[in-house]
């Protein structure tokens, strides 16, 4: 049976035999606070018997006794207290584990999450096939060993409207796979200021090493402020 302390609402597996038919006194071993435990409401209880008289339908002697009687010894009304250290230990909280144990999932998830984003080229480089997820993620890998090389521009006409088209190399300058971020065109006005950016995905998510593709991206309407343009890789967030 489950006892609980209406002192410091400790919970308590005991074995309803110890408490008895009678109930008995009990200690917190939290609190010690100490209270009369009634006996268990499904505990059996013992029937007093009679002589063999009333066994078979005759009425018991007046004087007759019970064997307990007989022997000489009287039930007490309030039996001793369990003796110091008899109870067993609290039952466990089982809201305050699974609290526990969701929080340190959320923990093993988010450095799980931090060591994936921040070794991305390490893992790409050994599985160049996640590099598709991490680009589906917005997620890419560090640019280091690519190289934008014979970039140049144009203007000219595109369905009948102005058009600014960029094109270069992208080279892997690296010894093993990587992904390929998109390529960032900005505009940059006579000051210098940027007033208009762009970028472009290839279709190509890898490069292996030693590799290289072309791209070219166009821009209709181009602002008619522009002087010059810069052209890298975007930068992962």
């Amino acid at each position: 049976m489950i006892l609980t302390c209406s002192s410091c609402a400790t919970r308590f597996l005991v074995d309803a035999a110890a408490i008895g038919p009678a109930g008995r006194q009990v200690r917190c071993a939290r609190c010690q606070h100490g209270w009369f435990q009634e006996p268990a409401v499904d505990l059996p209880r013992s029937v007093p018997s009679f002589s063999g008289g009333a066994a078979s339908g005759g009425a018991a002697s007046p004087g007759a006794e019970s064997p307990a009687q007989e022997a000489g010894s009287t039930p007490s009304r309030r039996p001793a207290p369990l003796r110091q250290g008899a109870n067993l230990p609290a039952l466990p909280d089982a809201g305050r584990r699974d609290r526990l144990g969701w929080l340190m999932l959320g923990l093993f998830v988010a450095a799980l999450l931090a060591a994936a984003g921040l070794l991305r080229q390490q893992i790409m480089t050994a599985w160049p096939q996640t590099a598709p997820l991490y680009a589906a993620l917005g997620i890419n890998a560090p640019a280091s060993s690519l190289a934008l090389q014979e970039i140049s521009f144009s203007q000219g006409m595109h369905a009948g409207r102005p058009a600014l088209t960029v094109k270069g190399v992208i080279l892997n300058q690296g010894s093993s796979t990587v992904a390929v971020p998109p390529v960032l065109v900005k505009l940059h006005n006579a000051a210098g200021r940027d007033i208009y950016t762009w970028t472009h995905q290839l279709p190509e998510k890898t490069l292996e090493a030693g590799s290289r593709i072309e791209f070219e991206t166009s821009l209709a309407d181009p602002p008619a402020e522009a002087r010059n343009l810069e052209v890298t890789f975007q930068q992962a967030e």
